[in-house]
């Protein structure tokens, strides 16, 4: 619409003397248009200074469609950076999403098959795997491959792709705010707070210079040899639509940042601690009514349920596995997960079983007569 306003339409006319034929009346509002124009509070005089009239110019009224262009395409940077960083960490995030999707809507044997071939894919990516050393420019840079390894370790990679990517999202949220602030002219960054009050209040624009609809205009025109310098007012119909765009722009900012932090900080605590981790894969363990626990449990009585759920959870689904299920479990429903889960802990106490995998001799010991059933 702002576009539609500048470049099709009549993004200002202005009130010109008498005598301007129609190619002069042109010529002004294109020339106020482009050079910009400055308020001043109807209530006070005009100030004599040239000066003071520049540094009250408005300049942002031309540019408003391409900062919000700008502004999208910013938004798709992380979104970028995301899909690189997620094909580096060696799992196909996106595909397993997909295919979990799929399966929620199909039957109980087509969706079987769809989350065997996630429960593969995940187990292929649960196994060791080494980050080769590479070349940048020709030569090997040791900062920049120490860092690349520390990112893309095994287990971790998705986990720490994922929260970088967190941290440019607000980084990218934080320069585009600020960016916006300078834009307008805004020195005060709680500008959309003041306006927000102004507009409840219902302090008109005339008095607070909000996005004014009525600006004024200088410049000078040669008549036979003469600089004769005009003063016209101008409506800027476009700042009806900026004034409400850019204030819904910085409280969208400002929420999706606070969001941001908070959820970051809620990710980075359950993915690092492994209590919020043992105790996600119990609410499914739980949910899978299906399972003969107690029969497999009770055949290994030297391990508890929990000494199981611990072992499980800690050294054989790495934190990258937990950031899988999430995101399943936060794009489907939490039947595909439960079924997720229950197989890559089926399989996990079948190679308990048959003495495929051991116990880690240092996870704290269950007290004696503990009961070999799940927790309720």
């Amino acid at each position: 619409m702002i576009s539609a306003l500048e470049f099709v339409g009549h993004p200002l006319q202005c009130w010109t003397p008498k005598h301007f034929i129609h190619a002069w009346e042109q010529y002004a509002e294109n020339y106020c248009f482009v050079y910009n124009t400055y308020w001043s509070s109807p209530k006070k005089e005009l100030p004599t200074s040239i000066e003071q009239r520049i540094s009250q110019q408005l300049i942002y009224y031309q540019w408003a469609p391409f900062i919000m262009a700008l502004e999208a395409a910013f938004f798709y940077i992380p979104a970028i950076i995301w899909g690189k960083l997620s094909t580096s960490s060696g799992i196909n995030v996106t595909k397993l999403v997909e295919i979990a999707q799929k399966a929620e809507s199909e039957s109980l044997e087509e969706r079987a098959k769809h989350v065997d071939v996630i429960c593969k894919h995940i187990t292929n990516h649960s196994r060791p795997r080494i980050v080769m050393e590479r070349t940048y420019f020709g030569c090997k840079c040791r900062k920049v491959d120490k860092l690349r390894r520390i990112i893309f370790s095994h287990g971790t990679a998705l986990k720490n792709s994922y929260i970088l990517t967190k941290f440019i999202f607000m980084i990218n949220l934080f320069g585009q705010f600020f960016m916006t602030n300078k834009f307008l002219g805004q020195n005060d960054s709680k500008w959309g707070v003041r306006m927000l009050n102004d507009l409840v209040s219902g302090n008109n624009w005339e008095e607070t210079g909000n996005f004014p609809r009525i600006a004024l205009c200088d410049f000078q025109v040669r008549i036979l040899g003469n600089l004769q310098r005009y003063s016209i007012q101008c409506v800027l119909v476009m700042n009806l639509f900026n004034e409400k765009i850019f204030l819904f722009l910085y409280w969208w900012f400002a929420i999706v940042l606070c969001i941001s932090a908070l959820d970051t900080y809620k990710l980075i605590k359950n993915i690092w601690s492994p209590e919020p981790r043992i105790e996600f894969i119990r609410e499914f363990l739980q949910s899978t009514a299906q399972m003969s626990l107690n029969e497999k449990l009770h055949e290994n009585r030297n391990a508890s349920f929990r000494e199981l759920l611990q072992d499980f959870v800690e050294n054989r689904m790495n934190p990258d596995t937990i950031m899988v299920l999430k995101m399943i479990n936060g794009h489907t429903s939490e039947i595909v997960c439960c079924e997720v889960v229950a197989k890559l802990w089926n399989e996990y106490l079948k190679n308990i079983e048959d003495g495929v995998i051991t116990l880690k001799k240092d996870q704290p010991e269950e007290s004696e007569g503990a009961p070999l059933v799940m927790p309720t």
